[in-house]
């Protein structure tokens, strides 16, 4: 079962292994961040349970719901059931995918101005499927992600095999099937990656599909898009 874990100072991960996308075990993450004034945003959240949802009141009131790209929302309406005073923050295309659901700021135009003097916001250019926006928070020095990479490790059975023939085991990599359905310019995504990485301070690197990155997040990003130029 999947719990609660703390990463850092105010900082915390729900790695829901069991998560299943065609028929592959990759697992999803909610990203579980306190702000300064107590309040707690949920990044990408995914299926919370009466458990989870019990151990993030305990952190503080839940503020925020962010949805960082056009795949990671599944979520999102039981979310805001659980936490009926949360402000949802998606990207353009959200409201479209969920009509009954108010999107109360819209990531386009940056962060709300409560969030920006801790967390940074960049898109990924060059993949606008995905309209991938990327966190920064700085006072943990942790890159906050969706898909920007996937970072599996210790895959078995069909969903090795599968990961094998996508490129993707045992390294923070670009998948191939990421490449082909997502990016339409990946040397204006590489360089958009490459732009985060001049700007931040990288050493955490979290993302949805896989196992929480600890260490040079910097060079590691720029390895894993060096494919693209």
């Amino acid at each position: 079962m999947s719990t609660l874990r703390a990463l850092a100072d105010n900082l915390w991960e729900i790695h829901h292994a069991e998560f299943v996308v065609g028929g592959l075990r990759i697992g999803t993450r909610t990203t579980v961040l306190r702000l300064d004034d107590g309040s707690v945003l949920l990044h990408a959240p995914g299926p919370l349970d009466a458990a989870h949802v019990a151990s993030i009141r305990a952190i503080g009131p839940v503020g925020y719901l962010l949805a960082p790209n056009l795949e990671h929302h599944l979520f999102l309406p039981a979310a805001k059931d659980a936490f009926p005073d949360a402000a949802v923050i998606g990207v353009a295309g959200l409201a479209a995918r969920h009509p009954t659901l108010r999107v109360d700021h819209v990531l386009d135009g940056g962060l709300p101005p409560a969030l920006a003097g801790q967390l940074a916001v960049r898109r990924l250019d060059g993949a606008p499927k995905l309209d991938e926006h990327v966190l920064y928070h700085a006072a943990s020095r942790t890159l906050i992600g969706a898909d920007l990479v996937f970072n599996l490790h210790g895959m078995t059975g069909v969903t090795r095999f599968a990961m094998w023939i996508n490129g993707a085991n045992d390294r923070m990599c670009v998948t191939r099937l990421a490449r082909s359905a997502f990016l339409s310019d990946a040397r204006a995504a590489a360089a958009s990656v490459r732009a985060m990485a001049d700007a931040w301070d990288i050493g955490r690197v979290i993302v949805a599909h896989g196992d929480v990155f600890e260490g040079d997040g910097n060079a590691a990003l720029r390895e894993a898009w060096a494919f693209a130029g």
